[in-house]
């Protein structure tokens, strides 16, 4: 039973997350909750990663923009730990989707965005 909660809590993250206008910025004031697990969606689709199984201290040039976008995602409310990696795992789902320059495009602006550069 707990892992139908489970499922039935992605889903409702991953709907949200397909509402959402992926890679944009979000007002000042605001969290960067939905950008950062949108980016580490997009990273890990664009490097062929799980980011629910990404270990930490991975290596790697889109391994370690991944590591800085969890790192970022953990300090921001609403997204620490796994909550944070099932939404990003949403958004994975949601890239994978897209064609591969969209892909890649996004990866590299958040890298821009929240990576070492």
């Amino acid at each position: 039973m707990a892992g139908n909660g489970r499922k039935l809590a992605l889903a409702a993250v991953l709907g949200a997350l397909m509402c959402a206008s992926p890679v944009k910025a979000q007002d000042g004031a605001a969290s960067f909750a939905q950008d950062l697990t949108n980016c580490a969606g997009a990273v890990a689709a664009h490097a062929g990663i799980d980011v629910l199984a990404y270990p930490s201290g991975a290596s790697g040039e889109w391994a370690d923009v991944l590591g800085d976008i969890i790192a970022a995602m953990n300090r921001e409310e609403g997204v620490q730990g796994m909550t944070g990696r099932y939404a990003a795992s949403a958004a994975r789902v949601h890239w994978v989707e897209q064609p591969r320059d969209a892909r890649e495009a996004a990866a590299n602006e958040c890298r821009v965005r929240f990576g070492r550069g």
